[in-house]
């Protein structure tokens, strides 16, 4: 265990569903942790990375912060992306589901945001499954 303290998470999505996925995520498993935050994305990328830059800071208790975004590629990752690549304590995941954040509520926060970033990747990976694909051999292909 780290003594540093928890990973900050930072959810930054399109539209207004980043509070219901963090609702519906804490309607399953119960209150997340403190130290998530969401909003959604405005059309001004010089806004957002001043909003971002600005949770960072809020959300960052030592251990660093792990930024959740929903589409690679869209102007919220590249903007959280670019804010994180010289802070040697961020990292950021594309790609938002409920499976991550039902995960989130079990992860050792300790650990730092890059290998947050990888148990929750991997847990969404293992979470997408072809419908045709569960049921095969007595059960879910999603492990």
């Amino acid at each position: 265990m780290s003594d540093k303290g928890e990973t900050g998470v930072l959810i930054v999505v399109h539209g207004d569903y980043g509070a219901p996925m963090v609702d519906a995520a804490e309607a399953i498993v119960g209150p997340l942790e403190l130290g998530v935050a969401s909003f959604c994305f405005e059309a001004d990328p010089e806004q957002v990375r001043r909003r971002v830059q600005g949770e960072i800071a809020r959300l960052d208790r030592g251990s660093g912060v792990l930024v959740l975004t929903d589409l690679c590629g869209s102007t919220p990752a590249n903007v959280c992306q670019a804010l994180v690549e010289d802070r040697g304590n961020c990292a950021v995941l594309s790609g938002l589901n409920l499976p991550m954040l039902v995960k989130l509520s079990t992860c050792d926060r300790t650990l730092g945001p890059h290998r947050l970033a990888e148990e929750l990747h991997g847990t969404s990976r293992r979470s997408i499954v072809v419908g045709t694909a569960v049921g095969e051999n007595g059960g879910s292909r999603g492990d």
